[in-house]
């Protein structure tokens, strides 16, 4: 039997690296499937499973009752940033390596921050503004664009951060009182009514056994990732977990070369080195209390 660490620290980081290690399984069972079925019914069929999985937790936490919140315009709002955001993963990934988008996606707080200082006037210190332009920095070595490389998906991994940064920024209006598996599941039918939209246009194609069967292990571990993310939340500061969470970049090193035969190079490396050095840094200044000079690059939006 595995027993967990009592220092509820050292558990809220195990929880992350459990979580990274799940999304970047479900990530890795989505990329096998590759191109073999339309994207809309890829989405959908997750979507759709998901929510199974979702309602059963939702029942087993007797919050069934809790599911009209659905509808607070808030959380309507950020299901449909995620269902974008979702699409545009999907589709980056399918088309990039495994580790490189694992990689572009740890800048997503880095944007947070940088929203939160634009749209909502908050002051942003030297070193967060420093980190930020470090982290972009890095992600530049990993796209490393030229006019003849780049492509539609480098765009569709960058958008992808910044909806998900914007999907971030709404969830801090969504009340405290609203459960988080009640959220989870907006995001899961919202993916599933979106998925069978796109669908109804590219056309649906009849999947084989093997695919349902990958898509499932990628439902199950999507799903088992945003637990093991809720309680990370519970246990500890987000800041105190940050470094855990690089953990997802090492894990998708892995699978890339294994499963998909993807080997990094060394300008990548050396990209994923800054985007986790601006991340930790970052996350230090949270956690040591520093607060450095300020830097107002506009005023609050009123």
């Amino acid at each position: 039997m595995i027993t967990l660490p009592k220092n509820t620290a050292l558990r809220a980081g195990l929880y992350m690296v459990l979580c990274t290690a799940c999304f970047v399984l479900g990530d890795s069972c989505i990329k096998y499937i590759g191109n073999t079925l339309p994207v809309g019914e890829i989405v959908a069929i997750l979507g759709f499973l998901s929510c199974i999985f979702l309602f059963l937790l939702c029942a087993q936490q007797g919050i069934l009752s809790e599911i009209p919140m659905i509808f607070f315009r808030s959380v309507l709002l950020r299901s449909t940033l995620d269902v974008f955001a979702g699409f545009m993963f999907i589709l980056a990934l399918l088309n990039m390596p495994l580790a490189n988008m694992a990689a572009i996606m740890q800048t997503v707080p880095l944007v947070v921050a940088v929203f939160g200082i634009v749209l909502l006037g908050e002051a942003g210190g030297i070193g967060r503004v420093a980190a930020v332009i470090a982290g972009f920095l890095g992600v530049m070595f990993i796209v490393k664009p030229t006019i003849d490389s780049i492509s539609i998906f480098e765009f569709l991994a960058l958008g992808t951060v910044f909806m998900v940064a914007a999907r971030d920024i709404v969830t801090k209006k969504i009340p405290a009182h609203v459960p988080l598996l009640i959220i989870a599941l907006a995001n899961a039918i919202f993916a599933c009514i979106g998925g069978f939209g796109v669908g109804l246009a590219q056309g649906f194609a009849t999947p084989q056994t093997w695919q349902l069967g990958v898509l499932l292990a990628a439902s199950v571990f999507l799903t088992c990732g945003f637990i093991f993310i809720v309680a990370t939340v519970r246990l500890g500061d987000l800041s105190a977990t940050a470094p855990f969470r690089y953990s997802e970049i090492l894990f998708a090193i892995i699978a890339g070369m294994l499963v998909f035969n993807e080997y990094p190079d060394l300008w990548a490396y050396f990209g994923m080195a800054m985007i986790i050095a601006a991340g930790l840094y970052a996350a230090s200044l949270e956690t040591s209390g520093v607060h450095d000079a300020k830097v107002e690059l506009m005023p609050p939006v009123t």
